[in-house]
């Protein structure tokens, strides 16, 4: 495995968040495996099953995706901002033997690649800490090959006003390297600026627990407190739309996700 340490060493709010959480995260299920994960492998199959050739995975934390795309792709380039990241990565890339892994340093915004020299982009559950989705989108656009395939998967927001400022005010609370939880429409629309041709789009959900929530970004118990009283006494729609029950002395939720296929025409 290479580790590419590339110029670009990316947002500070994302390295001061998960340097230190790296370690949570490459044993957090929600993050080794998850609803979003199955769907993204799906929709990044290839209909003849013929392997990708060169695949990069953006926002890779600990790897878990970038792993999967391995089983597709005669090589794959896992890509984060963040050095303790890429080291579970390599480790837990080292532990399942994968040789055609790659790591490299990098924001999305600024990827280390040649135009059109790459077959297949994925990332999970990351694009709402990108400083810059469309800049991100523009890269994406940029290194994949005409005929190229892009797979996302990424929380969203519901389309109404109210719930989206309602979760988008949590989660930055709850961690300050959060940019935004986009509408599928404001993703979509995106996705066709840029000649991106939607061709599948699924729903997941991301379940969640609120304690473990909280506790996987350190959140300070004032705080903490404050948000358990926020889902408690949210909307009802909000309490529709991310499934707020309360659970003994947890919470039980889950957020909605969205998982495209993309090609670049």
């Amino acid at each position: 495995m290479v580790h590419n340490d590339g110029a670009n060493q990316g947002s500070g709010s994302a390295q001061r968040m998960f340097g230190p959480q790296a370690g949570v995260y490459a044993t957090s299920q929600v993050h080794v495996r998850d609803d979003s994960l199955n769907v993204l492998q799906r929709l990044a199959a290839q209909p003849d099953s013929k392997p990708y050739g060169w695949a990069a995975d953006l926002g890779t934390g600990a790897g878990f995706t970038a792993f999967a795309m391995t089983q597709c792709s005669d090589r794959v380039v896992a890509t984060d901002p963040t050095r303790p990241m890429l080291e579970q990565a390599r480790r837990l890339g080292q532990e399942r033997g994968l040789e055609n892994l790659r790591l490299s340093r990098n924001v999305a915004e600024s990827l280390p690649f040649a135009s059109d020299c790459l077959d297949l982009v994925t990332s999970r559950v990351a694009g709402h800490h990108f400083s810059d989705l469309n800049l991100a989108f523009d890269e994406v656009r940029r290194v994949l090959k005409p005929g190229g395939v892009f797979v996302m998967a990424d929380s969203v927001c519901p389309e109404d006003d109210d719930v989206d400022r309602w979760m988008n005010d949590i989660e930055l609370r709850r961690d300050f390297s959060h940019v935004r939880n986009r509408k599928i429409s404001e993703i979509n629309g995106m996705l066709a600026a840029r000649g991106l041709d939607v061709q599948a789009q699924e729903g997941a959900r991301i379940f969640l627990k609120f304690n473990e929530w909280v506790a996987r970004t350190v959140v300070p118990e004032p705080e903490a407190t404050n948000l358990r009283n926020d889902f408690l006494a949210a909307s009802a729609g909000a309490r529709e739309a991310f499934q707020i029950e309360p659970s003994g002395d947890d919470i039980d939720f889950s957020w909605p996700c969205l998982v495209f296929r993309a090609v670049k025409v």
